[in-house]
């Protein structure tokens, strides 16, 4: 399992807290016995990977491992996994989260390190369109955590499943029957989203 992890040069990506070399050995937590470490490594994923809604080129790396922990027979914290998996498939960009609101001073900022706003939204965007084709390699997996234990889980697969109408052929019909037996309010809201939005997607 996690073949070729230490095959990727971890230091040279970003993530929300810059080089991403601390990533490997959390991913490797993930599959640990130690309940403590898999919290910790959940915890700390939530936060440098996926912050906020946000996602960096380290995140696109990640993807691929964790899903690889997701179907693994032996690994616990499968609800977490499919979580921030989900949380991913829906990432945006830290730029684009914010622009709206700070334009002027980020485009300062990045004018005072030589670089344009333009461009680096450019380089933004690509990276986001890569964290998302990882996500939607094996987005299916996802499907059953619609039916997990867990709301919250069941909410991010539900919102994550309407952003990829590439897969409506077999999301929609899912997400139609989860909503049949749903319970919780947030995330019949998220179902009810995600089928509007796919619903909408032109043939």
């Amino acid at each position: 399992m996690l073949d070729g992890l230490d095959l990727i040069d971890w230091a040279s990506l970003q993530h929300a807290y810059d080089s991403a070399v601390d990533v490997p050995d959390l991913l490797r937590d993930l599959a640990s016995t130690n309940e403590e470490k898999r919290k910790n490594a959940i915890y700390r994923l939530f936060g440098n990977i996926w912050h906020q809604g946000t996602v960096y080129p380290a995140t696109a790396a990640a993807v691929p491992f964790l899903y690889e922990l997701l179907n693994a027979p032996n690994v616990s914290a499968k609800s977490e996994i499919a979580c921030l998996l989900a949380c991913i498939a829906a990432g945006t960009g830290y730029l684009e989260v914010h622009i709206c609101l700070f334009e002027k001073e980020i485009g300062e900022g990045l004018a005072e390190e030589g670089k344009s706003l333009k461009d680096e939204l450019e380089r933004e965007a690509a990276e986001i369109r890569s964290v998302h084709q990882a996500a939607s390699t094996r987005l299916l997996d996802l499907l059953p955590y619609l039916h997990d234990s867990e709301a919250e889980t069941r909410r991010a697969v539900a919102v994550a499943l309407g952003c990829y109408p590439e897969h409506l052929g077999t999301t929609l019909p899912t997400l139609l029957k989860a909503a049949e037996t749903e319970m919780d309010k947030e995330v019949q809201q998220a179902l009810a989203e995600s089928i509007d939005r796919l619903a909408k997607t032109p043939t």
